[in-house]
């Protein structure tokens, strides 16, 4: 069963591919007005006539991610277009810098790492909440990664971003509490139907030796019960976007399909 979103208006950064592409069609078959932000229009455009027999309406922004400009565009036509802005989920994310060994960095490489997969995450709250205290109610989604709990050879510097983004949540769990916005975060390790996985089985395919195919072709044989799926992901992410998750905020709950069992 799918929970209603009826009337409900959320903004998906990162909304026309893999994670953020499969919580956009979760939100849609609950009834919520969507706006998807990315830059594959091509891929927004399939993605709008899927969804066109729900409920609701979804309209694609074409902006940049990685500045806090793009993302505030994305969230702003939400409440333009809809009045309001009841969810923001914060997906997608760059392809470079690549997961590369610590001791193989230079140090502006580890800078840009960090940053490219912090600030999208920070900059999206910065957005959501700019609209969201006005209104006196938000829910904030960040999806980050199973790096942060779980040391990944090559993902320190993702990793470090991840464990910043898990302690934001838990720091803003609180501190936004007083405006009647829940903020909650959601961790993953490798998942199929994403272009990280696809650029993965590309690498491998090619009999790539870099160390994240040596990582992920790891985590392939230790997984407990199968590779998560982007709608795996997003069925957390469709509760975290209710009303029935009211009650839970600051969280981060993992979800590896039992590639680990981290303590919370």
């Amino acid at each position: 069963m799918l929970t209603d979103l009826t009337g409900a208006a959320a903004v998906v950064l990162g909304g026309t591919k893999g994670i953020g592409r499969a919580s956009v069609v979760k939100l849609a078959q609950s009834g919520a007005s969507v706006v998807i932000q990315g830059r594959d229009e091509g891929a927004a455009r399939t993605l709008v006539d899927e969804c066109s027999g729900y409920s609701g309406e979804r309209v694609f922004v074409n902006s940049d991610l990685l500045s806090y400009e793009g993302i505030e565009r994305a969230v702003a036509h939400a409440v333009e277009r809809f009045g309001k802005v009841d969810i923001v989920v914060a997906s997608g994310g760059p392809r470079e810098p690549k997961p590369k060994l610590f001791v193989d960095m230079a140090p502006d490489e580890g800078i840009a790492c960090l940053t490219s997969r912090l600030m999208p995450r920070l900059n999206a709250v910065h957005a959501a909440t700019r609209f969201m205290r006005e209104q006196g109610y938000g829910k904030i989604v960040l999806v980050t990664t199973d790096a942060a709990r779980i040391p990944t050879p090559s993902e320190s510097m993702i990793g470090a971003a991840g464990a910043s983004i898990m302690f934001l949540t838990r720091a803003l769990g609180a501190e936004l509490a007083h405006l009647g916005i829940r903020i909650n975060a959601v961790a993953t390790t490798l998942t199929t139907g994403t272009p990280a996985h696809d650029r993965f089985l590309a690498a491998k395919e090619a009999g790539s030796q870099e160390v994240i195919v040596k990582a992920f072709t790891k985590a392939e044989q230790r997984v407990k019960f199968k590779l998560n799926s982007a709608e795996d992901l997003a069925e957390y992410i469709l509760y975290l976007s209710s009303k029935e998750s009211d009650q839970v905020s600051g969280s981060t709950l993992s979800i590896n399909g039992g590639l680990s069992f981290p303590g919370y």
